[in-house]
């Protein structure tokens, strides 16, 4: 066991960081965005991620194996761990500190993959419940043709939309999906479609108007606005690639082309780095944290080059949500990993948050303090920083009430700003 060592940043005109950090400050100036005009892009990492290497530099007082030449480094009020096999980790902070909010002590009720991570992104284990970014789709404003594309990672019931790693999301749109089949099955002709496509819009909308059922009615409505959106998408597809396949790197040209184009408010992705490390911990986790924020740099940087539709460019307009289902336990095992352990951290980046900063914490038994929901701050007498509190301070930010989706809880609001 070692206490972790501590080094400060600089930052402004003169500072170190001073240089890196203008063009995205110039980038925020007079750009405020709703809540409602708020896009989400969700980076799930699968198998529970170590927050002791990245995200937490609590003193430990012995309870947590520290890993070795690693130290706490501070930035204003943000604080994370750095290490000379992950120099991204810094790269990635020092240049957007100001935006990036860190929970820690974030309590994930489950010790299992699939459980933790339903409750990760719903907030219960019922298999009822929809995710955030769903949630979040089906109550936007905007007309979007796929309010919520999944192109990598978990979906839980919602109006989601797979884009499919192979191109199966443009093959629905073009017609080719229909050649996969092994079925020796003919496609009608253009303007046979066209006959169709009609005939189904006038039987659909005389149902959606004078029927007695409104059960039928709103399946008869749901389908005439799916036919739009349809029509809608393929004229586009031919203008956007919607294979993102297993890299992260493809993952985000997707998303950020889909919210720039006003296709989608929320987007999906994964890594797929192999998290779950009851072996080689420290190796495995610090090759895993270099390379996801290597490719988070990527998607910041795309972010500040693609308009908007609310504001001139995604980054002014676009949360992005970092998460895993669980966290790893404090101390190494004999196999020099770590097994599953239900306190862990998230990481929010973008705007409508009060960025440059870290709430919640860890005890020195390395579980989750409690907070002050009205300004983040630590409170014995608080509330939980827990999965719902999560999903509620992201529909907050979102210009949703929590309460109509959840029971009792409020989110955040200390940490939401605009």
């Amino acid at each position: 066991m070692q206490n972790l060592s501590r080094r400060h940043m600089l930052c402004g005109a003169g500072g170190l960081l001073g240089a890196a950090t203008l063009p995205f400050r110039s980038a925020l100036a007079g750009q405020v965005v709703s809540g409602h005009d708020l896009k989400f892009i969700f980076v799930m990492n699968y198998g529970g991620w170590d927050p002791t290497r990245v995200f937490t530099d609590e003193s430990w007082n012995g309870m947590v194996d520290v890993e070795r030449s690693a130290e706490a480094v501070d930035l204003g009020d943000l604080t994370w761990v750095a290490h000379a096999d992950r120099p991204s980790v810094d790269r990635f902070f020092s240049r957007h500190h100001d935006r990036t909010l860190i929970l820690n002590g974030l309590q994930v009720p489950g010790a299992a993959h699939d459980s933790c991570l339903r409750l990760m992104l719903t907030g219960s284990t019922s298999t009822e419940h929809s995710d955030w970014p769903s949630i979040v789709g089906r109550t936007c404003r905007g007309d979007y043709a796929l309010p919520h594309i999944v192109i990598s990672g978990p979906a839980y019931p919602g109006p989601a939309t797979r884009t499919g790693s192979s191109g199966q999301l443009e093959g629905m749109l073009d017609g080719t999906i229909i050649d996969w089949s092994k079925l020796q099955t003919g496609r009608p002709s253009t303007s046979a479609e066209d006959i169709i496509d009609r005939y189904l819009s006038r039987r659909l909308a005389a149902i959606a108007e004078p029927h007695p059922s409104a059960a039928l009615r709103e399946r008869a409505s749901s389908y005439l606005t799916a036919q739009e959106r349809a029509s809608d998408l393929e004229d586009l597809a031919s203008v956007l690639d919607w294979s993102g396949g297993a890299e992260l790197a493809s993952q985000i040209t997707v998303a950020t082309d889909a919210l720039s184009m006003g296709i989608s408010r929320c987007a999906m992705l994964s890594s797929n780095y192999g998290w779950d490390t009851h072996t080689r911990n420290d190796e495995t986790q610090s090759s895993n944290f270099e390379s996801l924020f290597s490719n988070l740099a990527v998607l910041m940087d795309r972010l500040a080059a693609t308009p908007g539709t609310s504001t001139d460019l995604l980054i002014d307009e676009t949360m992005v949500v970092v998460l895993s289902e669980m966290g790893r336990a404090p101390q190494l095992n004999a196999s020099d990993g770590k097994d599953h352990w239900p306190h862990t951290s998230a990481m929010l980046v973008g705007p409508r948050i009060t960025g440059g900063r870290v709430i919640g914490g860890f005890d020195s038994s390395y579980r989750g303090v409690r907070i002050d929901r009205e300004t983040g701050e630590r409170d014995d007498d608080g509330h939980d920083l827990n999965v719902e509190e999560l999903g509620a301070t992201l529909l907050l930010a979102a210009g949703i009430d929590p309460n109509d989706h959840l029971t009792g809880v409020q989110g955040i609001s200390g940490i939401i700003s605009g």
